[in-house]
C-alpha cells in the first residue's frame, strides 16, 4: 500500500550450541545419554566414587592376598578383573592373574579362567564408558583421545574389539570416548567382551603351556 514502508523480515539464527553439539560424533542423543546429561553433576559424583573405591579397595585386597587366585579360583579371577578394569587409568593386574592362574599346578581350566576374566574385565570397563558421559576430564584432553575417538566414530565396534583384544594401556581412553559419543552400551559390552575373551584365551593358554615370550608381555 502507498505510504507503508515494509519492514525487513529478521533472520532467525540457529540456537546457540546446536552446531557445537553436531560437531561431536554421537550415536544417540536420547534415552540413557539424555538422562545422564540431565543429572550430570550427581552422576559424575557416583561414578568417580565407584572408581576411587575400586582403586583403594582393589589395591588393598590384592596386596593383602584377599584376591589370591590360588585360593579363590575362577571367582577370584573374575573379581580381580572387575576391580582392575574399574580402576580407570590405574590398572591392576587382571591379565596377570588369569595368566598365572592358568599354570598347570593350580589345576584350573584355562578356557573357564579366560571367560571369567573377560567377563569381569568387561563389566569393569563400564566405569570408563559411563564416565565419558557429560565430562571433559584430563583424559579427553590427552593427545591420544582425539585419534582414538575419531577411530571409534569411523569404525565403531571393530575399533573397540581391536583395542580390547590387544594388550595396551590406553583402552580406558577408548571406553571414555565411546561413552562420550553415546555409543550404544549393549554393543559396547558385546564388542569389548569378544575382544577381551580373545585376549584372555591367548594369555591363559600361554600360561598353561609356559609360552615364555607371551608371558613376558604381561
Amino acid at each position: 500500500m502507498p505510504g507503508v514502508v515494509e519492514q525487513p523480515t529478521p533472520e532467525i539464527e540457529p540456537a546457540q550450541g546446536h552446531d557445537a553439539a553436531d560437531a561431536t560424533p554421537s550415536f544417540t542423543r536420547g534415552g540413557f545419554a539424555g538422562f545422564i546429561l540431565r543429572h550430570r553433576r550427581a552422576y559424575q559424583v557416583v561414578i568417580w566414587s565407584v572408581v576411587i573405591v575400586a582403586v583403594i579397595g582393589g589395591t588393598i585386597s590384592w596386596l593383602s592376598g584377599g584376591l589370591d587366585v590360588e585360593n579363590a579360583g575362577y571367582l577370584g579371577v573374575f573379581v580381580v578383573n572387575v576391580v582392575g578394569s574399574a580402576a580407570v587409568i590405574v590398572p591392576l593386574p587382571g591379565l596377570i592373574a588369569v595368566t598365572a592362574a592358568a599354570a598347570p599346578s593350580f589345576g584350573l581350566n584355562f578356557a573357564l579362567l579366560a571367560t571369567a576374566g573377560a567377563l569381569g574385565s568387561t563389566i569393569g570397563e563400564l566405569t570408563g564408558y559411563l564416565a565419558g558421559y557429560g565430562s571433559q576430564g584430563v583424559v579427553q584432553k590427552s593427545r591420544y583421545y582425539s585419534r582414538i575417538s575419531g577411530w571409534i566414530a569411523r569404525r565403531g565396534g571393530f575399533a573397540l574389539f581391536v583395542l580390547a583384544a590387544t594388550p595396551n594401556p590406553i583402552f580406558d581412553i577408548g571406553g571414555i570416548a565411546a561413552g562420550s559419543m553415546g555409543y550404544p552400551i549393549s554393543r559396547f559390552f558385546l564388542w569389548v567382551g569378544l575382544g577381551k575373551l580373545v585376549k584372555f584365551l591367548v594369555f591363559a593358554f600361554a600360561g598353561r603351556q609356559g609360552i615364555q615370550w607371551l608371558l613376558d608381555l604381561v
